[in-house]
């Protein structure tokens, strides 16, 4: 009697966990998720929307205004959405499907779609993106990692030459809000560095010229930080900053310092007589190739400095080999893993500069092949349809005149 009863529990939960139920659930929930996303992406910006809504640490989300009210229920979050979805679709889509030649075209279309979320995954855990900006005529091999500011902490030898630094990493920083302290030792130097008042997008301005004191902020040097709107068209164009409080062993103050991305030189400071400098900066992110940029090109939206239209002539020199490429929209530029679009464009000052959105996304073209094998599936389900229909009208009509 128990075998028999456990029996129909794992059949009920199975039931369940394959059943159409989940599957409207989940689209349901990921159909509200994708439009309180797009509402709030007005407010904080597409990437700030992505970590929020579909980061793999959001498990709750609650959608809310540009003023922090919320404007909807709690909603799980949309990565974990698609991993139930997922578990569904493989549960119902392809094990408890019904097989046969009746139901092919329906299985290979369920894979497909399988496939996609999976691809969705991939990216999400290791797609890198960054930008590379160069001016007409001249030429980069390095991008700037998205999202990833890092501090570096580096001394100088006797002969003032800038030893290779120590990182206070992105990790460590991407979460940080301008109310949270980040604690980071440096035990062979002897000291420590908090970290206190990160703004993802600042101006720095000084105590003198500003009509106004930021009273939410330090001080520093005569200088200090004011949080600034986020630019959602350009990343590069946001400049982050922080405060960063050195401590020698015993907890007394070395030096306050302001830091700002914006800053051309780093800040310094000196511990037992040794210099040291501070940078706050983007992640650099060598590439394996090199552009030259011959022609940068533009339209501007009438009675705006933003742009409307855009492409680039270059040529990549990768292995002393050459190649030329036209980069405009929806064609970019491909290279081992690498895929370069061009995202922005300006002629500020007389000299056209070209920034270059570069992804590298081991499931880039996964999504592409899961349409196409989507496609194919569906093809097979309608023409197998489509006979069996034509089949079945042929032999009621020869029924019906005999």
């Amino acid at each position: 009697m128990s075998n028999s009863s456990s029996k129909s529990l794992v059949q009920k939960i199975w039931r369940i966990i394959s059943g159409f139920e989940i599957a409207v659930v989940c689209l349901g929930l990921l159909f509200l998720l994708t439009f309180f996303g797009t509402i709030e992406q007005k407010w904080i910006g597409l990437y700030a929307v992505i970590q929020k809504y579909f980061d793999i640490d959001s498990f709750l989300v609650f959608p809310s205004r540009g003023d922090g009210k919320f404007i909807f229920l709690p909603l799980p979050g949309a990565y974990w959405v698609m991993v139930v979805l997922s578990i569904n679709m493989f549960c119902g889509g392809l094990i408890r499907a019904r097989k046969g030649w009746k139901t092919v075209g329906v299985l290979i279309s369920h894979f497909a779609i399988l496939f996609m979320l999976v691809a969705g995954a991939v990216s999400s855990l290791s797609k890198v993106e960054g930008q590379m900006s160069v001016y007409q005529g001249e030429k980069s091999d390095f991008a700037q990692k998205y999202h990833t500011t890092t501090i570096e902490v580096a001394k100088l030898d006797e002969g003032g030459h800038r030893l290779p630094p120590k990182i206070i990493s992105s990790a460590s920083l991407r979460s940080l809000k301008r109310d949270d302290v980040l604690r980071a030792e440096f035990p062979d130097e002897g000291f420590t560095m908090d970290i206190t008042g990160m703004l993802g997008s600042s101006n720095m301005f000084m105590e003198q010229t500003a009509e106004e004191i930021d009273e939410d902020g330090p001080v520093v040097d005569g200088f200090f930080l004011r949080e600034a709107e986020y630019n959602k068209d350009n990343e590069l164009a946001n400049m982050a900053g922080c405060y960063a409080t050195v401590k020698d062993k015993e907890g007394n103050e070395i030096q306050e310092l302001i830091l700002w991305m914006g800053n051309p030189s780093p800040v310094s400071f000196v511990h037992n007589e040794q210099r040291y400098l501070v940078t706050l900066t983007m992640e650099i992110w060598p590439m394996p190739f090199e552009v030259e940029l011959h022609k940068s090109v533009g339209e501007y939206y009438p009675g705006t400095r933003k742009a409307s239209t855009f492409e680039s002539t270059i040529t990549k020199v990768a292995n002393d080999q050459r190649e030329d490429y036209k980069i405009f929209m929806n064609n970019p530029m491909r290279h081992g893993g690498f895929t370069l679009f061009q995202a922005n464009w300006s002629d500020t000052g007389g000299k056209p500069f070209s920034g270059f959105a570069i992804v590298t996304n081991p499931s880039d073209k996964w999504p592409e092949y899961s349409l196409y094998v989507a496609t194919v599936g569906l093809l097979i389900h309608f023409l197998f349809m489509l006979f069996r229909f034509s089949g079945g009208s042929s032999r009621s009509r020869k029924s019906r005149e005999s």
